[in-house]
C-alpha cells in the first residue's frame, strides 16, 4: 500500500477519526491484525489556517496548504488528503502548488451519492462549504441537486462548528436544532439525503437520526483514500 499523507489539525477531533478509520479500514478480515497502512500526518495550526482563509485570498490558501502537502510528499507520502471539507473549496489552487496526488472528499461524496441513486441532498457544513459551488457543481454532473439551509441556519451551523464541534463539545440544544433543520428540509424540500459536509458534524448527526440517507463525508473520504493507496 502507498504511504498516505494527511494534512490534519482541521480539527484534532477529525484527525483522530481519520487515523482510526484508516487503520481499521485497511485491516482485511482474517488478515494480520497488526498490519497498518503507513500514514504521515502534518497537524497544522487551525488558528493560522482560519486567519489565511478570512483574508479571502484564494491564492494564499493554495500556497499555504500546498506547502504542507509538499512537506508530506518530501517526507515520503504518495497519496495526499485534506482532513476537512472546507479547504476543498480551494482545491484547484492547492493542486497548483503540489505534485502530491490528492483524493477529493467532494468527488468521493459525489460517487457515493450517485451509487445510491440520490437526487436531492441537503448540504450542511461551514459557511465556506455551504456557500461554495464545489458541492453543487460537482454533484450536478451526477444529476444530484444540492439544497442549502437558509441564512439564519447557515450562520448557526457555522458558529457551532467553530465554537462547539471543533472543540469536541455538543450541547443538547445544538443537536436538536441540527435535527430540526434536517427535518424541516426533508418535509418542505423533499430531500432524499443529508450530506454531513463537515468532518465534525457526525458528532451531532448519525444515520439513525434521520428518515433519509445520511452521507458521512469523513467515512466516504477514508474509503476513497484507501482505494487510492491500495
Amino acid at each position: 500500500m502507498k504511504t498516505i499523507g494527511l494534512v490534519g489539525g482541521m480539527t484534532p477531533e477529525s484527525t483522530r477519526v481519520y487515523y482510526d478509520l484508516l487503520i481499521r479500514g485497511a485491516r482485511e478480515p482474517g488478515g494480520d491484525p497488526l498490519r497498518n497502512p503507513e500514514i504521515l500526518v502534518y497537524s497544522l495550526d487551525l488558528a493560522e489556517l482560519v486567519a489565511v482563509q478570512r483574508r479571502g485570498d484564494r491564492k494564499a490558501m493554495g500556497e499555504y496548504l500546498g506547502d504542507l502537502l509538499e512537506r508530506l510528499r518530501r517526507a515520503g507520502a504518495e497519496v495526499g488528503a485534506l482532513t476537512a471539507n472546507t479547504p476543498h473549496a480551494y482545491l484547484d489552487e492547492i493542486r497548483a502548488e503540489t505534485s502530491l496526488p490528492l483524493v477529493s472528499i467532494v468527488s468521493a461524496t459525489r460517487d457515493a451519492a450517485s451509487g445510491l441513486g440520490l437526487k436531492h441532498a441537503l448540504l450542511l457544513g461551514t459557511r465556506t462549504t455551504m456557500d461554495a459551488e464545489m458541492y453543487p457543481g460537482e454533484l450536478a454532473g451526477a444529476g444530484i441537486e444540492i439544497v442549502r439551509p437558509g441564512e439564519d441556519d447557515r450562520a448557526f451551523i457555522d458558529h457551532t462548528i467553530y465554537n462547539e464541534l471543533a472543540l469536541g463539545q455538543v450541547s443538547p440544544e445544538t443537536r436538536q436544532r441540527y435535527l430540526d433543520i434536517c427535518a424541516r428540509h426533508i418535509e418542505t424540500d423533499g430531500v432524499d439525503s443529508v450530506i454531513l459536509g463537515c468532518t465534525e458534524i457526525p458528532l451531532v448527526i448519525s444515520s439513525d437520526d434521520l428518515s433519509v440517507e445520511v452521507l458521512d463525508t469523513t467515512r466516504i473520504h477514508v474509503a476513497a483514500i484507501l482505494a487510492a493507496a491500495s
